[in-house]
């Protein structure tokens, strides 16, 4: 049974179903856009993760001011790549649940104009945070220096959106519309996230023959215990700034994230990137690769450097109502 749900998982993870209601989002799943009143499965294939977006009354949005309206959101993804999921027998993942409310708040005489149309949300969501990994001790006695744990986090997020609005300025009018979005959020959680996973080799059997020794050993992938901590306060700001292309069919963004994490310098995580949309539907992208570069002022030392910590981010969505 273990074997199934291992393999399930391990497939589902390699799929990347990323719970975002946008597909619009970085490499670490991070958007300011909100902006699907449809039910949603996305891909992101940065993160190993699985999700979806689920509105429950979608069939019943119609062009009315002030209309308000809820959105169900969860998201998985494995501990360092699907390869780490059952990596020494225990599961090792982490998980959200959330649940958006969006509030319409359009000046609905703009939506009749010839020119800009300007839709405006703003948003509030919660979601629970769960994380589950293996932890390493060596001041344990050795039968209990690698054992599974588990944490419970929490964060909060608001945020505006602003679709298709036009600038008044005589110069800046001539490119068009453009579409935004800024968010800001708070939580906590533990900061497995934040930190290198280790490799810890147990032997399990030494072989002699003649002048010959071989030595077999199994291998799990732990943290630290004396690096980790459980309730981490973090928060992060997303900023987006896009333009529709194509008749409505390409939407390319720039994408900027700020990341403030307990104990550990902010990064700035600026990324650009384009998306193609669904016809008629151009809230709904179905595909889109960005070039995001992780820490760009470098802040937390890596021996890296900007253009080894700048990665290609592809992600797809597949509304189904």
């Amino acid at each position: 049974m273990k074997k199934t749900i291992s393999i399930l998982v391990v497939v589902l993870l390699t799929l990347k179903l990323n719970a975002q209601s946008s597909v619009l989002q970085d490499g670490a799943g991070e958007t300011s856009f909100q902006l699907f009143t449809s039910s949603t499965l996305s891909l992101n294939f940065k993160e190993s993760s699985i999700g979806f977006s689920i509105n429950p009354e979608s069939s019943k949005i119609d062009n009315n001011e002030n209309y308000n309206y809820w959105i169900i959101t969860g998201v998985g993804n494995s501990k360092d790549g699907t390869s780490n999921i059952f990596k020494g027998g225990k599961l090792q993942f982490s998980g959200k649940l959330g649940v958006n409310y969006l509030m319409d708040k359009t000046n609905y005489g703009d939506r009749n104009s010839k020119d800009a149309i300007n839709f405006r949300y703003s948003f509030i969501s919660a979601e629970l945070i769960y994380s589950r990994y293996n932890v390493f001790n060596s001041m344990a006695t050795f039968s209990e220096q690698i054992n599974d744990q588990a944490n419970l986090g929490a964060r909060i997020n608001y945020g505006w959106n602003f679709l298709n609005f036009g600038f008044e300025n005589s110069f800046l009018k001539h490119l068009g519309s453009f579409s935004s979005g800024i968010s800001g959020s708070i939580g906590i959680k533990d900061n497995t996230d934040l930190l290198d996973i280790s490799e810890i080799i147990t032997s399990t059997q030494t072989i002699n023959e003649g002048n010959s020794q071989r030595t077999v050993s199994e291998t799990t992938s732990a943290y630290l215990s004396s690096d980790i901590k459980r309730y981490n306060k973090f928060a992060r700001v997303n900023f987006d700034l896009g333009k529709y292309l194509y008749k409505s069919r390409i939407f390319a963004n720039l994408h900027l994230n700020y990341n403030m994490d307990e104990k550990f310098e902010p990064t700035f995580n600026p990324s650009i990137g384009i998306f193609a949309t669904k016809k008629g539907a151009p809230l709904e992208a179905i595909v889109g690769i960005q070039l995001q570069t992780n820490d760009w002022f470098n802040s937390r030392n890596s021996k890296k450097d900007r253009w080894e910590r700048t990665a290609l981010v592809l992600t797809a969505g597949f509304p189904f109502n």
